[in-house]
């Protein structure tokens, strides 16, 4: 528990460092792990999961990107580096890349990778479509990374506000 509180906090101080720094900020939610799925087997289950991220921009298209993945089982931060770039005066193209901390009821370590694209709506809003590549190597012990499975998510579809 003390290890999931600390991984929580120094995630929260990055954040708050960054976003003191950032020329531009933006908030998504919705996108890769929003997702609703219903198991129907000997006992039925339900799970929903929504995905929400900060993206800073620190000038010249390089920022860092910080999610985090509430579950009704667990918790996932992601931390990571953006490239943004401008295709037209209505559309962004945002590369990211980095690591995602679950803190599960065991710590986890995956990786992935994001490609997104900002269609401006109004001044302060967008619409941001993507998709990426994410692994999953388990938790972190004695079988880390034995059988890792590499997930391509479908395209994915959020809703976002600049600051």
């Amino acid at each position: 528990m003390k290890k999931r509180i600390l991984v929580v906090f120094a995630v929260l101080a990055i954040c708050v460092s960054s976003l003191a720094a950032a020329v531009d900020a933006s908030l998504v939610v919705g996108g890769q792990g929003t997702f609703g799925e219903l198991q129907i087997s000997d006992n039925a289950s339900y799970t929903f999961s929504v995905d929400g991220e900060v993206d800073l921009d620190f000038g010249r298209g390089h920022g860092m990107l910080v999610g985090v993945l509430l579950s009704m089982n667990e918790i996932d931060l992601s931390v990571g580096y953006a490239y943004q770039t401008d295709i037209s005066s209505t559309c962004d193209f945002i590369l990211g890349a980095g690591a995602v901390f679950g803190l599960n009821p065991a710590l986890g370590l995956d990786f992935f990778v994001t490609a997104d694209f900002d269609f401006t709506i109004t001044n302060n809003m967008f619409i941001r479509l993507g998709t990426g590549f994410i692994t999953d190597l388990g938790q972190i012990g004695e079988n880390y990374g034995k059988n890792p499975s590499f997930i391509i998510p479908l395209p994915s579809i959020g809703f976002g506000w600049d600051f």
